[in-house]
C-alpha cells in the first residue's frame, strides 16, 4: 500500500488514518481491502503529494495555536512561528472592549485565535482578497465566535481614525525574486510577495497605523528573520517608539512591536 517515498509515506499513513479511518495494523499488515473510492483517493492524494501539495491543503485542515483550521490554497497554511505572534497578544493585560486589528487575516487563524481566548474584546479580520475571507469566514463558523468581525479592504483604507487599541499584521513579506517560493508555489503568490524588496506593505501598514492607533495604540509585525532591522527603521520613520524585538524558537528575529506613544 505504502509508496517507496518515504515522506511521502509518512504522510500517507497520516491521510489513511485521518481521512479513511484506517488502522495502524491493516496499513502495515496490508490486510484491508481498500473500496474503489478509497483506491482513487489514494492514488490522488500520493500524486498531488509527488507534485510537492502541501499535506495541510490535500486535508483542508492545519493546526495552529492548539486548534483546527480549515485551510485550501486560496490562503497561506500557517506556520509554527506566527503562534508567538498570539501568545504576545494573549499575554497582554488586555481590557474588556478593547479592539484588535488583524490586517491582512487570511484564514483568520491569528484573529480568531486572539478572540476565543479574550472574549470581552473585539477583533476584526481585515483582507483585500475575497477569496481569503471565504475561508475566514468558514472558520470563524466552526469556532461560533461573536467578537470576531471580517472586513474586506485594502489595508486599512477603511478603518476610522484613533479606533483601533492593538494593529497585528503578519503581511506579505517576501521579495519576488527569493528563491524560497520554489518551494511554496501551491500558496497564494499575493499573500507571499511585496515589493520593494518583500517592504513595501509593511510601509503602507504603518503609515495607516499612525492614523487608525489609538494615542497609546501598539503595532505588532511578523517578518522575515533577515527583516529586523528594515522593519525597526520603517517604524522610528513614522514616528513610533518603544520598538522591541523578539526572536522565534531558532532564534531568528521573528516579531517587532511598537507604539506611538
Amino acid at each position: 500500500m505504502l509508496p517507496n517515498d518515504s515522506d511521502i509515506s509518512k504522510e500517507l499513513i497520516f491521510f489513511l488514518k485521518d481521512r479513511l479511518g484506517i488502522n495502524d495494523t491493516s496499513i502495515f499488515l496490508d490486510e484491508y481491502n481498500l473500496s474503489n473510492k478509497e483506491e482513487n483517493l489514494i492514488k490522488e492524494f500520493i500524486d498531488l503529494k509527488s507534485q510537492g501539495f502541501p499535506l495541510d491543503y490535500i486535508l483542508q485542515n492545519t493546526s495552529f495555536y492548539k486548534d483546527d483550521f480549515y485551510v485550501d490554497p486560496r490562503v497561506l497554511v500557517p506556520r509554527p512561528e506566527t503562534e508567538l505572534l498570539v501568545d504576545y497578544i494573549n499575554g497582554l493585560n488586555l481590557k474588556a472592549g478593547m479592539k484588535i486589528l488583524d490586517a491582512g487575516t487570511g484564514s483568520g487563524c491569528i484573529g480568531i485565535s486572539i478572540a476565543k481566548y479574550n472574549p470581552s474584546i473585539t477583533v476584526y479580520g481585515i483582507d483585500y482578497s475575497l477569496d481569503a475571507l471565504e475561508v475566514a469566514q468558514i472558520n470563524k463558523k466552526n469556532k461560533l465566535l461573536d467578537n470576531f468581525y471580517l472586513i474586506n479592504s485594502d489595508w486599512l483604507n477603511c478603518i476610522q481614525e484613533r479606533t483601533i487599541n492593538i494593529l497585528v499584521s503578519n503581511p506579505p513579506y517576501i521579495a519576488p525574486l527569493d528563491p524560497h517560493l520554489e518551494n511554496l508555489k501551491y500558496e497564494p503568490i499575493k499573500a507571499l510577495v511585496a515589493d520593494d524588496n518583500g517592504l513595501k506593505d509593511f510601509k503602507t501598514i504603518t503609515k495607516q497605523a499612525k492614523n487608525v492607533l489609538s494615542p497609546d495604540g501598539i503595532l505588532v509585525f511578523e517578518h522575515g528573520y533577515n527583516q529586523s532591522m528594515n522593519v525597526e527603521n520603517i517604524l522610528i520613520e513614522s514616528g513610533f517608539k518603544n520598538i522591541y524585538l523578539m526572536k522565534d524558537h531558532q532564534s531568528q528575529p521573528r516579531i517587532t512591536t511598537a507604539r506611538l506613544a
